[in-house]
């Protein structure tokens, strides 16, 4: 009896609230009840040009407005009846994310499930929500491998069903505000970096009218990306990551056998003691033997950029990404899945080995100087980002080099600056497992292009086809 009174009482005073949550193109509204003891729920959706949709007296305390309209606000309603007949109203404005569809390029997409990798369908399935730091995964999978929705993919070990995992970056613009990103007070502490993401035909020379920048990663050659795949972890070898022999890839064009064994997978050694060239052409053979559609490469400093400014945005971690110190040179510091604080993202979903583990080459270079690197001859220019200037500042043609995380975030959390010299033209990032404060994604210094023991592994990027 007593507990029939107390359900009386609280029934006579409704409590609610509601949870918004969206994706590219659909909205998720969540009901939460504090008191009262709700029996029905009414939804309706209203956005631009009288759209609107409506869901009456539903038990579900969840409903889900999909096929919405990219980068567009709505306006959601939600009625709240009990038991007592009391009803309760909330409204709220919210924004449907653009984010592109990741082109998937014979990748398999993949989720972290229940402590697995897990298979999903991409045309069903939630399998990223930018807007909550979820960032899009895929693997790639050894051949004669595999896997439908549901499936769970292997991705350690020297048996794994993978043999590399990827993270999409959807193609977006920026703006840094002032010197330091929004809210930002000094280097050491930077804020935001204001991000949207655009449609693949969203191309503009310089800034627009806003102060925003088309990143230039999306422009490779003459070709506008809908965005681009990263290697989840630095580069490693089958074989040879355990090799203290210089060179030891002999990679000297784009059909190497011995870029069969390149790998990018979580908790193994990186592959160091190589030349730019012989890391080139590894990425460029394992794309050619395994007919890869798309363009897999050596990522080039401005894909390093855009990689760091989407992390110290809303969609990223925003802060200071921890060094990986592992001292064996261990991608994702050993055990990616409790470092998840190396991530790009401070969850699994993210980039590793961006901050510590070795100081890795990009391809970017001073005044196209071969250096050490090992090339005859340069690749095509849409391979590597060129330098006029050991002053970071006019290093782009007298001007500044927008998007690359050069003099735009310099010395961001007291991370080293050292820029590419007449001695050293290739630039390297991230710093490695001992150089503490001074690693970190924007940490940037130089080398002559040879394979160093502690510093000169490099992640990978794929390029999509269309």
């Amino acid at each position: 009896m007593l507990k029939g009174t107390v359900e009386d009482l609280l029934a006579n005073r409704l409590d609610v609230d509601m949870k918004l949550t969206s994706t590219s193109s659909s909205i998720v509204v969540n009901v939460e009840t504090k008191e009262g003891y709700p029996t029905s729920y009414s939804y309706e959706i209203t956005g631009p040009d009288d759209y609107s949709d409506k869901v009456n007296n539903t038990t579900e305390n969840t409903h889900s407005f999909d096929k919405l309209n990219l980068n567009t606000e709505y306006s959601i309603k939600v009625i709240v009846k009990n038991k007592a007949g009391l009803t309760k109203e909330i409204t709220k404005t919210i924004k449907t994310e653009l984010v592109l569809e990741p082109e998937l390029e014979n990748l398999i997409p993949v989720v972290y499930k229940d402590n697995n990798w897990v298979v999903v369908d991409p045309t069903k399935d939630k399998w990223y929500d930018y807007s909550n730091k979820q960032w899009a995964n895929a693997v790639l999978l050894r051949t004669g491998v595999s896997k439908t929705e549901g499936d769970i993919v292997t991705v350690e070990g020297d048996n794994s069903e993978a043999i590399a995992m990827f993270v999409w970056i959807p193609r977006y613009e920026y703006k840094i505000e002032g010197p330091y990103g929004k809210g930002g007070v000094s280097a050491e502490s930077p804020g935001e970096i204001d991000v949207n993401f655009i449609l693949k035909d969203t191309a503009y020379k310089d800034a627009n009218s806003s102060g925003y920048r088309v990143h230039p990663a999306f422009t490779f050659g003459t070709e506008e990306l809908s965005g681009i795949w990263i290697g989840k972890f630095e580069t490693s070898h089958t074989t040879l990551s355990s090799s203290t022999i210089d060179n030891n890839l002999g990679c000297v064009d784009n059909n190497c056998s011995n870029a069969d064994g390149i790998r990018v997978l979580p908790n193994v050694e990186s592959l160091r003691y190589n030349n730019i060239s012989n890391f080139f052409y590894a990425a460029q053979s394992m794309d050619n033997r395994l007919s890869i559609p798309g363009d897999l490469h050596m990522i080039k400093n401005s894909e390093w950029g855009a990689v760091a400014y989407l992390s110290q945005s809303k969609y990223g971690i925003n802060k200071e990404i921890t060094r990986n110190d592992n001292n064996k040179y261990l991608t994702g510091g050993g055990n990616y899945i409790t470092n998840t604080n190396q991530s790009t993202t401070g969850n699994i979903t993210g980039i590793y080995d961006m901050s510590g583990g070795t100081w890795e080459y990009v391809m970017g270079v001073l005044n196209q100087d071969l250096g050490e690197s090992g090339f005859k001859n340069l690749p095509d220019s849409k391979y590597y980002d060129s330098y006029t200037s050991t002053i970071s500042k006019e290093a782009c043609s007298g001007g500044i080099c927008y998007g690359q995380s050069l003099s735009e975030t310099t010395g961001w959390y007291d991370d080293l600056v050292v820029f590419v010299s007449s001695s050293r033209p290739w630039l390297a990032r991230g710093g490695s497992c001992g150089d503490e404060t001074g690693a970190g994604i924007f940490a940037t210094h130089n080398g002559s292009g040879v394979g160093y023991s502690f510093g000169d592994a490099f992640h990978v990027a794929l390029t999509p086809t269309t």
